[in-house]
This record gives C-alpha cells, sequence and structure tokens, in this order.
C-alpha cells in the first residue's frame, strides 16, 4: 500500500521550497511527486523538474496545472492517484497543493481508495510574516471566522483556517523575517485552531523529514468529523477556487523590465488582494540572467535560476568551442529576432480587481522602444535590485 504526504497551505507559504529541499535531502525512499498549480503558467512543476530527482520521463512525476485540485482539476487529481495505485516501484507519493487547495475534496478522493493508498501525513504550512501582517498573528482571522459565520459567507480566511485544521502537522514558516518574541504567540493561535497537530517553526524549509513522512500521525476519523459539512455535490462545496475570489492572470512577453520601474511597483503599488505572484523574469540591467519572481503577499524573492542560452552564445567567458557555440545558435534560430530566449513568464494570483490593477502596472514596467534601443547598444540601467542573488541549487 503506497503512503501519501500532502504539502498543503496559502499562496506563498514555502510548499515549493520545502518539496525541493525534501527531494534533495530524501534518498532513501522511492518517491513519486503530484504537484499542482492553479494558473496557466506552470512554475512548479518547473522547479521540481529542474531538480532532476523526479521526472515525468521516470514515471515519477505529474504535474496538473490550470486549476485546483480541489476543484477544476478535482477529476484529473482522482485519474492520477488511479495510475499510480498499482505501482510496486514507488515506496511514498508526496502531493503539493496549490494555494488555493481546500483539504477535504484530496482527503475525499485518497480514502475512496483506501484499498491501495493510505494518507500518512497531512503537513500546512503557514508564512509567520504574512499571518502577522495579515491575519493580525491570529486575532484578525478569528475576528473574521466570526464576522463570516454570523453573515453566512465565506471567504479565503475560512480556506486558511481549514488548511490548518485538517493538518496532522503544522509548519510555521519564513520565521527568519519576524521577532523571535512573536513565535510563542503564533504558535498558540495555530494550536487554538488545530491542537491535534504537531506544530513546528521553520526557515527555508529545514526541517528533518521524519516529521513530514512516516508519521503515520493522520486521522481519517477526525478528518470525517471536520468534513462532515460537506457531502459531494452540495453547492457550498469548498474546493473551487473561485469560491474566495481567487483567480489568476499570466503576463508571457519578451521585453525587458527595467528594474527601477520594477522596484518601484513592488514597493509601492502591490495590492493587498495579490496573494501571489511566481514566474521568470528578465531585467535590462541583468540580461544574461533567467531570475526567479517569488512573491507572497508583502515579501519577494528574487533568485537567479539560470542563465539565458542567449547571452551565452556570445561567449563572454571565451570557453566554448566552437562546435558549442554553434549549437546552442541552432538552438536560439526559433528565438525571438532581438531577445532570443529570453522572456517573462509570471502567474499572478489574487481578487479580481487588485489582479487587473497589477496586471496593467506590470505592463508598465516593461521597457519601452526607446529604452529597448538604450539596452541594445550597451546603455546602463538605475538598478536598485541586491547585486548578489541566491543562485538556486
Amino acid at each position: 500500500m503506497l503512503r501519501i504526504s500532502i504539502l498543503s497551505g496559502f499562496l506563498g507559504s514555502g510548499k515549493t521550497t520545502l518539496l525541493r529541499r525534501l527531494l534533495r535531502e530524501q534518498k532513501e525512499l522511492r518517491l513519486g511527486v503530484i504537484v499542482n498549480d492553479m494558473a496557466e503558467l506552470e512554475v512548479d512543476g518547473d522547479l521540481i523538474r529542474a531538480g532532476k530527482r523526479v521526472s515525468e520521463e521516470k514515471h515519477t512525476l505529474i504535474s496538473l496545472f490550470a486549476g485546483s485540485i480541489s476543484g477544476d482539476q478535482r477529476a484529473a487529481f482522482a485519474q492520477a492517484l488511479d495510475q499510480w495505485q498499482a505501482r510496486t516501484d514507488l515506496e511514498h507519493v508526496v502531493i503539493e497543493t496549490s494555494g488555493s487547495t481546500h483539504p477535504w475534496p484530496l482527503i475525499q478522493e485518497i480514502a475512496r481508495r483506501a484499498e491501495s493508498y493510505t494518507l500518512d501525513s497531512f503537513v500546512t504550512l503557514i508564512d509567520a510574516k504574512a499571518f502577522i501582517e495579515d491575519y493580525g498573528a491570529g486575532r484578525a482571522l478569528f475576528e473574521q471566522l466570526i464576522r463570516n459565520e454570523e453573515s453566512q459567507q465565506r471567504s479565503t480566511a475560512n480556506l486558511l483556517a481549514e488548511q490548518i485544521q485538517f493538518a496532522s502537522t503544522l509548519l510555521l514558516t519564513k520565521t527568519d523575517r519576524v521577532r523571535t518574541e512573536d513565535l510563542p504567540f503564533l504558535i498558540k493561535s495555530l494550536e487554538i485552531l488545530n491542537p491535534h497537530a504537531d506544530t513546528h517553526a521553520v526557515s527555508y524549509g529545514q526541517v528533518p523529514s521524519a516529521r513530514l513522512l512516516g508519521t503515520g500521525k493522520f486521522s481519517m476519523d477526525r478528518a470525517r468529523l471536520l468534513g462532515r459539512a460537506w457531502q459531494d455535490g452540495a453547492p457550498d462545496s469548498p474546493g473551487a477556487a473561485s469560491a474566495y475570489d481567487i483567480s489568476s492572470s499570466v503576463l508571457c512577453d519578451s521585453r525587458p523590465f527595467h528594474p527601477r520601474r520594477l522596484w518601484a511597483l513592488f514597493r509601492h503599488r502591490l495590492g493587498q488582494g495579490i496573494y501571489r505572484s511566481k514566474g521568470f523574469i528578465w531585467m535590462a540591467s541583468r540580461d544574461e540572467q533567467v531570475l526567479l519572481w517569488n512573491q507572497a503577499a508583502g515579501s519577494i524573492d528574487l533568485e537567479l535560476l539560470a542563465y539565458w542560452r542567449a547571452a551565452v552564445a556570445k561567449d563572454p567567458l571565451g570557453k566554448l568551442q566552437p562546435e558549442e557555440i554553434a549549437e546552442l545558435q541552432k538552438q536560439l534560430a526559433s528565438t525571438h529576432p532581438i531577445f532570443g530566449d529570453r522572456l517573462n513568464e509570471l502567474t499572478i494570483i489574487g481578487t479580481l480587481s487588485d489582479r487587473e490593477h497589477f496586471m496593467r502596472e506590470l505592463e508598465k514596467s516593461l521597457c519601452t522602444p526607446e529604452e529597448i534601443a538604450l539596452w541594445q547598444s550597451g546603455g546602463t540601467f538605475d538598478d536598485p535590485w541586491p547585486k548578489e542573488l541566491r543562485k538556486i541549487g
């Protein structure tokens, strides 16, 4: 029987960082991974593939995107479980959910296949900084839940609370970004919502795999008690992201970002309803670097992921052989005539009004024709972003 661990948590809580670390460090178990992106742009799946521990070619990775696996992609998730239920070459399956995924539909699908799977652990990640800033370290969350109950409405507060309540393990993440003295109150708030879970404070996904896999701590009986409010086909099913006014937009544009305008957009015009944006970008001041943009609430990580082939083909260090340069040029033949393979691909997740505004501001942050001409001529650009970026391993 295959054991399953689910990595859950609201948008930007650190699930992909945790999963990538887990795949790098857990060498003993034969793992399969199902990863879910609610947007059409498959960012998390690409990052998991980049680690080369699991892949579609090895039949150890299934990537489901353009919808949450508790909503639009639930049937695809069920099909993925059916596809793997007879596997004898895997020992453990890890499921990374999208931030808008509700736990109960996933638990139902696994419970229906109890002869093939056992749900070993349900791990929910909570961004410590966002929990303080957006939910008053728990106070504002409890107040919102009370208001929603009185008005018989649901919001993202309900989704976050229920992700916490269904968990067997809670991970308070990004604790390096909050004051140490705030942690006890944060942990107490989580224990009020879920007194049955093991709670741990972590940073950068650094948590022993023994706390995530093989714990046997998930209780299906307790989950059924929590899920009794919903029945299949009920009009108030919790699974659809649209029920919480969460949807996504995608920016796909070859033009470089102007570094100063992009900085100003993030610093001064990031709406509260932009829960998450992530993807791959390039800036006119750093045209050789593939940058991973990773924003959650009011925090942003910009990391060096790789180098564009268009920049490498120019052989700036003089280390390539002629045949290597020829191969790169062949690969670039069908790409953009000016920018080569350079491309901005960003998913923006949030409320409709804030998302549409943010998309317009992103468009304004791209270089104008005059600025592109400046870039082509080797001109310089004001760049306030950190000079040294952490390279993703």
